[in-house]
């Protein structure tokens, strides 16, 4: 069955919610906590009057944190010699993208594994990167995978991901400040040129100035971009752009049903609850 397709549109946002399992029994009990919240929903909007339109559910994609998952934090050399000389072994990572795939059929997939450099739970040699976006892409069961646009090998993942049919979310993550907004336009129009099909830029605001400087941005980015972008300002400081950043050309937003993988997430259903505010009867893209 060819997965869920990756939809995106600043008029209507979607809810990306992570899976942030550390093992296969830790994944079974997250994928069927989101699979029982996907069901009761649309149970109860049945029993309200109908069929649920996909916008009134609590989220619309997943994302997967690779780097989080134990093949990647047992401490194992990832750049020892895996399965066809990957340095990888696919049957791990194959069989827990399968398990979320299959316990969540109707939702699009995006694979990520983030690096230390920005953020991410594990290293991973610079040479086994791309190697490992192009086995997430490969598989069948990413609707679409991350690319951290400053990675060493960045232009080599977004071609191997694209040769095997898959969208490209490029991303970029700056836990320690707000650039300016010129530099942020800079950053989201340098992953586009790069060939990405998805910008996306995440944070850390120091006042509400920096708050106003990403939305800003976005704004200013979103009137010439050709492809979707998701930005967010993290922390609790900048919530505020995790609701209300589809107005200024966000396409995507972050929440939590269980654990948050980045600071600032809000809980899943209350986003979905403001959402629906700010965008009214749009549904999903």
């Amino acid at each position: 069955m060819p997965h869920p397709q990756l939809r995106l549109a600043a008029s209507s946002p979607s809810i990306i919610v992570p899976v942030t399992a550390r093992d296969r029994v830790e994944l079974g009990h997250q994928v069927d906590s989101l699979a029982r919240v996907r069901a009761g929903e649309e149970v109860r909007a049945a029993e309200e009057g109908g069929d649920a339109p996909a916008g009134g559910l609590p989220f619309d994609l997943v994302e997967w944190r690779v780097d989080l998952y134990e093949p990647f934090t047992a401490g194992v050399d990832p750049s020892g010699a895996g399965a066809a000389g990957t340095g990888i072994d696919p049957v791990p990572v194959v069989a827990a993208l399968g398990a979320i795939a299959a316990a969540l059929p109707d939702i699009p997939v995006l694979a990520t594994f983030r690096t230390t450099a920005e953020g991410g739970g594990a290293p991973l040699a610079d040479e086994t990167y791309a190697r490992l976006v192009e086995l997430l892409a490969g598989s069948g069961l990413a609707a679409a995978v991350d690319v951290e646009y400053r990675h060493p090998r960045a232009a080599e993942a977004i071609a191997a991901a694209h040769d095997q049919g898959v969208p490209v979310v490029a991303s970029n993550h700056d836990f320690d400040a707000t650039p300016s907004a010129d530099e942020i336009v800079a950053r989201l129009t340098a992953m586009e040129d790069a060939g990405a099909d998805v910008a996306k830029i995440a944070v850390m605001p120091r006042s509400a100035a920096d708050v106003v400087t990403l939305l800003a941005a976005t704004e200013r980015r979103h009137r010439d971009a050709r492809i979707p972008l998701i930005t967010m300002s993290m922390g609790a400081l900048g919530a505020v752009t995790r609701i209300g950043g589809g107005a200024f050309g966000s396409a995507a937003t972050f929440a939590t049903v269980g654990e948050a993988s980045a600071p600032g997430q809000l809980p899943a259903a209350r986003v979905r609850e403001a959402l629906d505010l700010l965008h009214p009867g749009s549904g999903q893209p």
